[in-house]
């Protein structure tokens, strides 16, 4: 769990420290690179939830309506827990 809470704070600090350099109107050289490596950035989060992540224990089905209090199809009404 630690893998990816660390490469989720680097993604945002990443987009943090973007952002703050698009709003302080740094170099367009450095806009770009930064532009350029994001997808790199982004991937390599994708990738290390996806890898180091533990599945749910639910499926679909069962978790479809959890907003609303429903546990599946079964409920009749909105809201009313199963």
């Amino acid at each position: 769990m630690k893998k990816i809470t660390l490469a989720v704070t680097i993604a945002v600090i990443y987009l943090i420290a973007y952002l703050t350099a698009v709003c302080a109107s740094a170099d367009i050289k450095i806009l770009f690179g930064m532009f350029i490596l994001s997808p790199f950035v982004l991937i390599f989060m994708v990738y290390t939830v996806l890898k180091h992540g533990t599945p749910s224990k639910y499926t679909f089905d069962e978790r479809r309506y959890d907003d609303w209090g429903q546990r599946g199809s079964e409920s009749k009404e909105i809201g009313t827990p199963k």
